[in-house]
């Protein structure tokens, strides 16, 4: 009698298994490519963020945000005439113009902490005025800004002239006259004088009132 044989079928489990092991593998690829991908991007965007802080501070000269003083008032006055001395500096890319408007800021700031006079509002008028021409400095309405700054630091000075030194007066009338006479349509190369007389009254004042 013929023996009979039965093949047993092999069991189909370890294909199963190892399919989803192998879908598993592909999940994890896929999905930890993505998650390196996003914190690469949240690394890029966080350096970018970083990067556009107002660098402001921008130039040669360094200011804050809310308190523009270089430090102590003989840092910020004689700070500012030093700069203003050199009237070489004003060349084509307008630096030396922003720079001494930022010394100036810092000039007045530092003289009114020593007498200890709040200008805090008025200066953030100043401010605004000061950003806008370093964020754009070859605007075609620079030399107004320009005006509209020198005009706003003659006022605060004329407060604490009024307030402390009575007897420079006339003074900051000229301080005051050479801001206003600052012509806010003409380009700013073309009226380096007088915006350089305005620099010099303003540090005349300051000089006495030390």
């Amino acid at each position: 009698m013929a023996e009979i044989k039965i093949e047993k079928k092999k069991p189909i489990w370890p294909w199963i298994i190892l399919a989803l092991v192998i879908l598993a593998l592909l999940y994890f690829l896929v999905f930890a490519d993505d998650d390196n991908d996003d914190d690469m991007d949240d690394t890029t965007t966080e350096q970018v963020e970083e990067g556009t802080v107002w660098e402001d501070e921008t130039d040669t000269t360094t200011w804050e945000t809310e308190n523009d003083t270089l430090g102590t008032t003989e840092q910020g006055v004689q700070g500012y005439l030093a700069y203003i001395d050199n009237d070489e500096k004003m060349g084509i890319d307008h630096q030396y113009t922003n720079n001494a408007i930022i010394e100036l800021m810092n000039a007045v700031q530092a003289k009114a902490d020593e007498i200890n006079y709040d200008i805090s509002a008025d200066m953030q008028a100043v401010r605004a005025d000061a950003q806008a021409i370093q964020q754009d400095p070859m605007a075609l309405n620079h030399a107004n800004r320009i005006k509209s700054v020198g005009t706003k630091l003659a006022e605060v000075m004329e407060k604490m002239q009024k307030d402390k030194f009575p007897n420079l007066s006339q003074d900051v009338t000229e301080v005051k006259t050479a801001a206003q006479n600052i012509n806010a349509t003409t380009p700013t190369l073309d009226q380096k004088d007088q915006i350089k007389k305005f620099f010099d009254e303003a540090g005349d004042v300051l000089e006495k009132m030390s």
